[in-house]
């Protein structure tokens, strides 16, 4: 049987998941605290700035927060593309510099790539026609989820607002207590870094090569953090189609390295004779 010619796995970057952690943690942190700040020049403005922000909540400020709700989200959305562009446009670019390194030396011509991979992304950069028509749409995606979890740390805000009625709750005890949770929002914040890079660099791959001929891959098991999928673990070794993927009996259908939520696993690329030497 004839030895299968690969090119090494490629994992996401980590200097861009580590910034993009940041920037998501930054954004998310600039709507609470945005939103805060309105309702409280709301409460001030009719004389409630020392009461109890719950005890007002049922009434005006509720009315308020449900007026403003909209223009936070349109700010969370702004916010949330700006930091989805930069994310997708880094994503592709060291993706795609890191696999085109990782084929050159399996044996690959520069040429060879240069002429598939033709559409230009950044400073000299080019992707597949392929990846380039799915960048649009993952900006879209990124910002989406982005734009999600705004709406969720608002309706956090509110509820904590809620729930303060009756309970001498301030502005100033609300504030504390959202910075008490940093911690978890930088957390959480790191999580869905870590999931969007694996998630979107495996995908990156798969569409270059795709322009290259490539339909086969190898699957590469990496362990998670805190547990590993065991279904991955049999995963490993095994060759599998870049459009179909492999049968994952725990979630009852067939899945890719990096599409289920938190999977590390990364693939290396199968090389057709004739694309090499």
């Amino acid at each position: 049987m004839t030895k299968l010619r690969t090119a090494r796995a490629v994992a996401g970057n980590q200097g861009v998941q580590r910034e993009y952690a940041k920037r998501l943690n930054a954004v998310l942190r600039k709507v609470l605290r945005e939103a805060l700040a309105d309702m409280r020049k709301d409460a001030e403005a009719v004389g409630l700035a020392q009461d109890a922000a719950g005890d007002a909540v049922s009434g005006y400020l509720a009315d308020r927060f449900a007026e403003r709700m909209a223009r936070w989200m349109i700010k969370a959305g702004e916010e949330a593309e700006k930091v989805s562009r930069w994310f997708c446009a880094q994503m592709y670019r060291t993706t795609t510099s890191a696999q085109k390194k990782a084929l050159e030396a399996a044996g690959m011509s520069e040429k060879a790539i240069d002429m598939r991979w033709k559409v230009p992304l950044l400073k000299r950069q080019y992707i597949s026609p392929t990846a380039a028509k799915r960048l649009a749409k993952d900006i879209a995606d990124n910002t989406g989820l982005i734009t999600k979890m705004a709406s969720q740390d608002l309706a956090r805000l509110q509820a904590m607002m809620s729930e303060s009625a009756g309970r001498n709750v301030n502005f100033d005890d609300i504030e504390k207590l959202l910075e008490s949770s940093q911690g978890f929002d930088t957390e959480r914040a790191k999580r869905v870094a870590l999931d969007q890079t694996n998630k979107l660099n495996q995908q990156i791959q798969r569409d270059n090569a795709e322009d290259l001929g490539i339909t086969k891959c190898i699957w590469v098991h990496m362990p998670g953090q805190y547990t590993s999928r065991q279904t991955h673990k049999k995963f490993d070794g095994q060759v599998f189609d870049t459009k179909t993927g492999l049968y994952d009996s725990d979630v009852g259908k067939n899945v890719l390295p990096g599409e289920l939520p938190y999977c590390r696993c990364v693939a290396r690329m199968v090389l057709p004779e004739g694309l090499y030497d």
